[in-house]
């Protein structure tokens, strides 16, 4: 990915970064994963509840998947 500073707006407020919250109701933590299904608004997750991680248990019978796959 390269940085492109001819397409940077340099119009005050262009250029805001937004703050997006956890969905969840009563969180307060910073909502730095999102997802959204086709036109439908983005939904903001904390890592807490960001309810498509990976599962630690498929992540690890996939690491040890690739280890036996790499003795063969």
């Amino acid at each position: 990915m390269s940085l492109d500073t001819v397409s940077r707006s340099r119009q005050p407020g262009e250029s805001v970064l937004e703050n997006h919250w956890c969905s969840i109701q009563g969180c307060e933590k910073w909502g730095g994963f999102g997802f959204a299904k086709g036109r439908e608004p983005t939904r903001w997750w904390c890592w807490e509840h960001y309810p498509h991680k990976p599962n630690q248990a498929r992540s690890d019978a996939a690491e040890i998947a690739e280890a036996f796959k790499n003795l063969a």
